[in-house]
């Protein structure tokens, strides 16, 4: 896990963080989810693409064993 510090300043009535470069986003919006020590960035775009990344896969190794899909009631995948 990569740490470095942000700057906080004050943009016009908003608050903002100027990240480093190693910290740069490909998206113009982002989500943030507060938790109990601050909150966290997620990338949905990024999230989406690695998604659609993944599912391209299905079927491309014939020599994979097929696995049932789980049918749990429960059971909730990402996009559904």
């Amino acid at each position: 896990m990569s740490v470095a510090i942000a700057k906080v300043f004050q943009s016009g009535n908003s608050q903002a963080l100027r990240l480093p470069k190693s910290f740069r986003l490909k998206s113009k919006t982002v989500k943030l989810v507060k938790t109990n020590d601050g909150f966290s960035v997620h990338d949905d775009d990024t999230h989406t693409r690695r998604v659609k990344a993944f599912a391209a896969l299905g079927g491309s190794c014939p020599e994979f064993p097929e696995i049932e899909p789980n049918r749990a009631e429960n059971f909730r995948r990402d996009g559904e």
